[in-house]
């Protein structure tokens, strides 16, 4: 890919406004020359006055119309056609660097490469079951050999010619990413991880929120994925992972000698259950009557 050539960056925001400068700062300062596209969904923050003040190529996203696969092939029809590759980056996740951009797009150096994200760390305020579940996801990578399937599309870049075959599906609500890389993957593609692409990224979820959202990607969980009879029961898929994040977080709790989290283990381990199982179990009936 020449080295002069603007990289298209897809934002998208709704109401970020305390995180989208210093985003914007960072990547506006890239070692390489980007191309910056905003996707704000009817942000009430100030969000709108402050980008018409910034050298950016705004999209608005009316209230109400926002899903997720609609507006990433909206973005991937707008920005440069010519880019081989366009850049996501969620407006709550702020490079660390002046690199995050360069390391992306280097995972496509392999012609096999279909789709790259980047790591992922804890912000200073985040709370400490949240920052290990995000050290665990991303961190070196060495813990995603393990799973199923893992993707992010809150940093991460898609190679064009292959969404020209397969876009998004707008017919979900989450993990819309991870359904369209676990495609691609069946189509014979792969997927970079790049540790040294790095973003601060969290969330301090009540333990509502933290079951809404698991909720969600249960739901989607069920329709994107094949289930044998075990591995949809609810010992293998809920009572087990429930009963091993406990113990991993006892153990974390005993590492850093931090004895609340214990307990904060217990209700946001046991909301996560709740949620995934109650979301898995909407998707799968849903499944059932296609």
């Amino acid at each position: 890919m020449p080295s002069q050539q603007a990289i298209p960056i897809v934002i998208r925001s709704h109401n970020d406004l305390i995180y989208l400068r210093q985003t914007l700062d960072m990547v506006e300062g890239q070692s390489l020359p980007v191309d910056i596209h905003v996707y704000d969904n009817a942000s009430t923050d100030g969000s709108a006055e402050f980008l018409a003040s910034r050298k950016v190529v705004v999209h608005e996203v009316p209230a109400g119309t926002y899903v997720p696969g609609k507006v990433l092939n909206r973005a991937m029809t707008e920005v440069d056609a010519q880019a081989p590759f366009v850049v996501f980056l969620n407006s709550d996740c702020t490079p660390v660097d002046e690199h995050w951009l360069a390391e992306l797009v280097n995972g496509f150096a392999d012609p096999k490469v279909a789709a790259v994200f980047g790591r992922q760390s804890p912000r200073p305020d985040c709370k400490p079951l949240f920052a290990k579940d995000t050290d665990d996801t991303f961190g070196d990578g060495s813990r995603q050999q393990y799973w199923r399937h893992c993707f992010s599309m809150a940093s991460s870049a898609i190679r064009r010619s292959v969404w020209e075959t397969l876009p998004f599906r707008t017919d979900i609500q989450y993990s819309e990413d991870i359904d369209w890389t676990w495609r691609i993957r069946q189509m014979g593609w792969t997927i970079s991880y790049r540790k040294d692409s790095r973003v601060l990224h969290s969330h301090n979820y009540t333990a509502r929120e933290f079951s809404k959202r698991h909720f969600g990607e249960g739901k989607a969980e069920a329709t994107i994925f094949d289930w044998s009879t075990w591995d949809r029961s609810l010992l293998r898929y809920s009572l087990l992972p429930y009963m091993r994040q406990v113990k991993s977080d006892l153990g974390y709790a005993i590492k850093t000698k931090d004895l609340s989290i214990v307990f904060q283990s217990f209700l946001l381990r046991g909301a996560q259950m709740v949620g995934r199982r109650k979301g898995f179990k909407a998707g799968w009936a849903g499944r059932e009557t296609v």
